[in-house]
């Protein structure tokens, strides 16, 4: 019962946190929009889901989670922000990970592809073991009518840090595929596997998700069903990874 309320109390703190942040973020991003020429925009969301999923693992012990993202996007195609969200995997005494992203994207010409690159870097700040770690992505995008694919990859050095899988790279590669079968609701499938250097052949596993969202003005309603097949125990609590529905409300601004 104490560790539920305690629990509780951390998860209320994140809410709190997340919804001061989006307030001051309205705010800039309503100053910006005036001045945006030559100088980018901001932007983000506030997300909360019943569950935060991560190449469909539970990042949050099966548990709610509150998810905020501010970013900045310039037209030449930089863009860098901070994503954050409540977790309850990152290791004894942490209870939340922080994001900071860089990257660049632009269409290829005239063409229907877009490629996206950057810097995606994963922190646990409360966590008592060394687990910060990031990785390197690259996009290539193609949307044509309703239909769009994207095709990913994403590579790392150092898996979850150097008091988990210290030297061990990583390689994920992924591809997603949407169709707006009318305005606004858009069925999507990802399909992706999770790669490991050698000698850790043991632990790599596939992961998908499927589902829909449904997107009017600034929200978005998602539900979607995450599974994986061959979780190692070591990697990951195979409890976490067996098969879950997740429903999501975003609000953009």
């Amino acid at each position: 019962m104490e560790a539920y309320r305690r629990h509780r109390i951390i998860s209320l703190q994140t809410l709190f946190f997340f919804l001061s942040v989006l307030g001051v973020a309205c705010q800039v991003t309503a100053q910006e929009e005036e001045k945006s020429d030559g100088f980018g925009t901001f932007g983000g969301s506030l997300l909360i889901a019943s569950d935060y999923m991560f190449r469909s693992i539970s990042n949050s012990n099966l548990r709610p989670a509150v998810q905020g993202d501010f970013n900045w996007s310039h037209e030449s195609g930089l863009y860098a922000g901070l994503w954050a969200s409540n977790t309850d995997f990152g290791g004894v005494g942490n209870s939340m990970e922080i994001d900071p992203y860089v990257g660049f994207t632009r269409d290829i010409g005239e063409s229907d592809f877009n490629f996206d690159i950057g810097y995606w870097s994963y922190n646990y700040p409360g966590s008592k073991s060394s687990l910060d770690y990031g990785e390197v992505y690259t996009y290539l995008n193609y949307s044509k009518g309703k239909f769009s694919a994207s095709p990913s990859v994403w590579w790392t050095h150092n898996y979850f840090g150097k008091d988990f899988l210290d030297g061990v790279s990583a390689l994920a590669y992924e591809v997603t595929f949407g169709y707006e079968v009318c305005p606004g609701l858009t069925p999507s499938l990802r399909v992706g596997e999770q790669t490991f250097g050698s000698g850790y052949d043991n632990l790599e596993f596939t992961y998908w998700d499927i589902g829909v969202d449904y997107t009017i003005d600034d929200w978005n309603l998602g539900l979607r069903w995450y599974d994986t097949d061959g979780i190692d125990p070591f990697l990951a609590n195979p409890n976490l990874a067996d098969g879950e529905v997740v429903f999501g409300v975003t609000r953009s601004f």
